[in-house]
């Protein structure tokens, strides 16, 4: 992570409070998938966890973030997603919402994923898609890779991982307005943690719990051709 990354995140995360997960649409899948299962992890979660944080695992590059997790009782490791600090299988849940494409090495992720995840369990990730897509907004957020659901979908079952189910999530396909909003959050940064903790996220999650999540089965390949972001759950098979 560049220094200026490193010093956006940990000034967001030292600045706003930890948002309960049950704010997102998200939830009722999370606690669904948690069901008897007392090994959870997610991973980058900073203090907008989707898990439940009590008895939880969360991995972070930010001491902030972890500090904050911490106090509301969750078990924090600093670590990399492409190196997770626990052993084989530990697992009955993995989560990683935008993070897989921050990492080079994107392939060392989901063999990582799939070594700490018990046979059987699932992992559920949030990406972008389509390189057509990049804009500056990308560049701004430390992007690594956005996916092409056909390669991602073969990426996954390289590593004994099967789409289960997905939902294609709405972001501004307007390349105009991410370049714009990039350069303001590039130009005042400061500025823009304050307007995103106060005012973006409230909407944003007011807008995901009425949106609700609409998941579709089998291979996305085909319909998410026009997508800009996919949440994808996925099993890891018992070989």
């Amino acid at each position: 992570m560049s220094s200026h990354k490193r010093r956006y995140y940990d000034d967001l995360w030292s600045r706003g409070k930890v948002i309960d997960p049950s704010v997102w649409a998200l939830w009722d899948t999370i606690l669904t998938c948690a069901v008897g299962k007392n090994h959870l992890l997610e991973i980058g979660a900073g203090n907008r966890p989707r898990i439940p944080i009590v008895g939880s695992y969360f991995v972070d590059l930010s001491t902030k973030a972890l500090e904050t997790l911490r106090e509301r009782e969750g078990n924090c490791a600093a670590g990399s997603a492409d190196a997770l600090p626990f052993p084989d299988e530990s697992f009955d849940l993995v989560c990683a919402f935008e993070i897989v494409e921050h990492v080079p090495d994107d392939e060392a992720v989901l063999r990582e994923v799939t070594r700490v995840l018990k046979k059987g369990e699932r992992f559920i990730f949030s990406v972008p898609l389509h390189m057509d897509q990049w804009t500056r907004h990308d560049d701004l957020a430390g992007h690594v890779h956005r996916y092409e659901p056909a390669t991602l979908e073969s990426q996954l079952g390289n590593y004994g991982m099967v789409i289960e189910r997905y939902n294609i999530t709405p972001s501004p396909r307007n390349s105009c307005y991410r370049n714009l909003s990039a350069y303001v959050a590039a130009k005042f940064w400061r500025l823009s943690v304050a307007m995103e903790e106060r005012i973006a996220l409230p909407i944003y999650t007011w807008f995901d719990r009425r949106r609700g999540i609409r998941w579709q089965e089998g291979s996305f390949a085909e319909s998410t051709e026009r997508a800009n972001n996919v949440i994808v759950v996925c099993e890891k098979q018992v070989e």
